[in-house]
């Protein structure tokens, strides 16, 4: 019995690499999508908007690393294409790395700006308890002894204020640092690795 068999040229070609390659355009889109949403509006001159700015950016920037290296596999065997993207890639883990020594002084900035504010309002609610001591006809009802507990609890309220923000601020720039380091390096990686000449 003879069977006939289809020829191979009529079956559809499947490649790894144009999947990767549709993949990695996707996420791509997505993170530069995302990052323009998240830029809008600008507020370049603000240390608090550059420094969420970048925490979304370093947050998301596993998307772009992931799409980056999908689109160079993609890509391996367009000589030109994979240069373009390892010129690419080079450029924004340069990029990443120098961002964050604005992301360290944008820290320093915030944590002597919020310190500077809790100081401010300790010593106007300060103000208030001495006007208080010094004219018992301005609060009748409070006792002095009641008026040395509250300048007291200012005191150590104002203390753990401070504390909890340089606590707080350096946390988030360690974590955003950590974040932009990792993936410049990884950026820098995979544009020199899509720079180098192919071995035949």
């Amino acid at each position: 019995m003879a069977t006939t068999s289809a020829p191979n040229n009529l079956a559809p070609s499947y490649s790894g690499r144009a999947l990767c390659r549709i993949v990695g355009i996707a996420c791509l889109a997505g993170f530069i999508i995302d990052v323009l949403i998240l830029a809008l509006p600008p507020s370049l001159g603000s240390a608090e908007w550059r420094i969420g700015f970048l925490q979304q950016v370093s947050d998301r920037s596993i998307i772009l690393l992931f799409g980056a290296a999908l689109t160079l596999y993609g890509s391996l065997e367009a000589r030109a294409l994979r240069k373009q993207l390892g010129t690419v890639c080079l450029a924004i883990g340069v990029a990443y790395l120098l961002s964050c020594v604005l992301v360290i002084r944008d820290g320093l900035t915030l944590n002597d700006l919020a310190v500077k504010n809790i100081t401010t309002q300790a010593t106007q609610v300060q103000t208030q308890i001495e006007k208080a001591k010094n004219d018992p006809k301005a609060a009748p009802n409070i006792t002095p002894e009641q008026l040395q507990q509250a300048a007291q609890t200012v005191d150590t309220r104002a203390i753990s204020l401070k504390q909890n923000a340089k606590t707080g601020i350096l946390k988030t720039a360690i974590a955003i640092v950590g974040n932009l380091v990792v993936i410049g390096v990884a950026l820098i990686s995979l544009g020199r690795y899509g720079m180098r000449s192919r071995k035949s």
